[in-house]
C-alpha cells in the first residue's frame, strides 16, 4: 500500500496480479523472502538471488521447501513498489537511477538507466524504494 500522511512513499504497492509461482534456485531459504530475484536460465521457471549485474525480474515473496517432492517454489511479486537493500560495498544509488543485481539479492546502480525496466523513486539509508 502507498503510505501517505508522512509524504508519500511507493513502498509496498501491491499488484496480485503480478504474482507468479516460480521454482527457487537451490540454497534459497526463508530468509530470502523480499530480496531482488532474477531469472535463472539454468533451468526452466526458475529464479535465483539477484547475482553480479543480473536484470532483476522481481520479489520473492513467498518460500516453500516442497522436499517430499524434491523442489523448492515461491512467489515472484514482478511488478510493484519494491524495497530492495543496497550492497554495502555499492556506490551510492539516487532516485532516478535503474537497479541491477550486486549479490545475494542486494541491488546497485546499473551503468545506464533504463526506466523500461525499472525506477529507484527513493532512497533511505541502504532501503532503496524500486518501482517495476
Amino acid at each position: 500500500m502507498a503510505i501517505i500522511g508522512q509524504g508519500i512513499s511507493l513502498r509496498g504497492m501491491v499488484h496480485e496480479k503480478f504474482h507468479y509461482p516460480f521454482y527457487l534456485a537451490s540454497g534459497i531459504t526463508n530468509a530470502d523472502v523480499g530480496k531482488a530475484v532474477a531469472l535463472d536460465s539454468s533451468a526452466a521457471n526458475t529464479v535465483k538471488l539477484a547475482g553480479d549485474d543480473d536484470k532483476i525480474i522481481g520479489k520473492l515473496v513467498t518460500h516453500e521447501n516442497r522436499s517430499v517432492e524434491g523442489v523448492l517454489v515461491g512467489t515472484v511479486a514482478l511488478r510493484g513498489g519494491f524495497r530492495f537493500t543496497k550492497a554495502a560495498a555499492a556506490p551510492a544509488i539516487n532516485v532516478g537511477d535503474t537497479v541491477v543485481g550486486a549479490g545475494g539479492g542486494e541491488v546497485k546502480a546499473a551503468a545506464s538507466a533504463d526506466h523500461a525496466d525499472n525506477m529507484v523513486v527513493e532512497v533511505d539509508g541502504d532501503n532503496i524504494i524500486v518501482v517495476r
